[in-house]
């Protein structure tokens, strides 16, 4: 038995999909409360990244399957493995004692997609107003600049608190 459907039928029927798959992807970011549980079940892997960070001079982005710098197969696999281990999907870092972010959930694409993961920056600023929680629909939260999709975690690295 075949089922034809006409086109004008199939387009209103391939965007409610979409849309949905849209608003799926919103709630499939971990909540604020996972974030700071992860974090702190994670400390010492996120702490040997950020001295890791520092004793490479590391500048720009590892993934689990790509890498802009230039480093040894064996240290780039110390990178991957505590990626994998502390559930982070995406370090970006911008050289020794610069903030850095890692990306533990995406969805979309990540240039344009949405996120959460955790900043380091070693500056401690003042953290800019944010709404009351990053778990709202993607379609519900105002947009925001990157310094403020991030949990910052400068102040429980490095011994400065926690």
């Amino acid at each position: 038995m075949v089922i034809r459907i006409g086109h004008a039928r199939l387009k209103p029927l391939i965007i409610l999909l979409f849309l949905a798959f849209l608003c799926g992807a919103c709630d499939s970011l971990p909540s604020d409360q996972a974030l700071i549980a992860r974090f702190g079940q994670k400390r010492p892997e996120l702490e040997r990244l950020r001295r890791m960070i520092d004793e490479d001079n590391l500048e720009g982005r590892i993934h689990a399957d790509y890498a802009d710098p230039k480093l040894s197969s064996s240290r780039l696999e110390e990178y991957r493995s505590l990626l994998r281990d502390s559930g982070v999907m995406r370090l970006w870092a911008h050289g020794k004692s610069e903030p850095f972010e890692l990306i533990v959930a995406g969805t979309g694409f990540l240039a344009q997609g949405d996120y959460k993961g955790y900043m380091y920056n070693p500056a401690k600023p003042q953290p800019p107003p944010v709404p009351p929680s990053l778990d709202n629909s993607c379609f519900d939260t105002p947009q925001m600049s990157d310094g403020q999709r991030f949990c910052n975690v400068a102040r429980f690295l490095d011994g400065d608190g926690g």
